[in-house]
């Protein structure tokens, strides 16, 4: 049963196993969470619980490069298998995360592709994103948008908010990025291209860049919310 999630997993998200690559895969019979991962992010803890299975996939590349991931897999109301590949790492990188978000890549890892078909019209965060959370993917700053924002911000006459420090732990497939103040942990939105309807854009700036995201203030936000859209569709026991 937990090889046909993989192979589900496979059949949906075609184009990440490459045709040459080896992989390993091994069933984690029981994955414990730290306390301080159930106590600061209760949704996310029961939604990893209600997995159906929890797999450890190795993958190495034909030029020998390795990456660990855990597949968590649920069914959804429908009966139809969902789930997130998320990548373990341990690297150094220049870009210091916030405890919460440190605490997530230590426990369960980056949310590197997700797959569902879910009968839901909700927009869901974890919709058409390259990746969420994951470390080695993590940006500083606003990047290739930079000169977008200032030219924006110029002929509307509109001041600028700081960006340098900001960190994109988020990146849709058309660009759009996620980011979270290092100091405040606010959660922002930089999106030149949408068409959302749970985002307001943020005060003082102008429209198609900055915005905030409905019942999102933190970090801790972010996920919990990313986490009860799962569990709202997913079938649920009680545990």
């Amino acid at each position: 049963m937990e090889k046909n999630d993989f192979e589900n997993f496979k059949q949906e998200v075609s184009w990440f196993v490459g045709q040459n690559d080896s992989v390993e895969i091994r069933h984690i019979i029981s994955k414990t969470f730290s306390p301080e991962l159930i106590s600061t992010f209760p949704a996310l803890y029961k939604l990893l619980l209600q997995s159906t299975s929890i797999l450890s996939v190795d993958i190495t590349t034909s030029k020998n490069k390795k990456s660990n991931y855990y597949l968590y897999t649920w069914t959804d109301r429908n009966g139809l298998k969902c789930g997130w590949l998320c990548k373990t790492e341990k690297i150094q990188t220049e870009i210091d995360v916030i405890a919460e978000h440190q605490l997530l890549l230590n426990e369960m890892g980056g949310i590197t592709e997700t797959y569902h078909h879910f009968d839901t019209e909700a927009e869901m965060l974890t919709d058409n994103q390259n990746f969420i959370f994951t470390q080695s993917l993590l940006t500083k700053g606003l990047g290739d948008w930079i000169d977008l924002y200032d030219q924006v911000c110029k002929d509307e006459n509109v001041k600028q908010t700081d960006t340098k420090d900001l960190i994109c732990f988020a990146e849709e497939a058309n660009g759009n990025e996620t980011f979270y103040d290092p100091d405040t942990k606010q959660v922002l939105l930089f999106a030149p291209d949408h068409s959302f309807e749970n985002v307001e854009v943020l005060k003082g700036q102008p429209e198609y860049t900055f915005y905030t995201i409905n019942h999102v203030t933190t970090f801790v936000d972010y996920v919990e919310t990313l986490a009860r859209q799962w569990l709202e569709n997913i079938i649920t026991e009680e545990l």
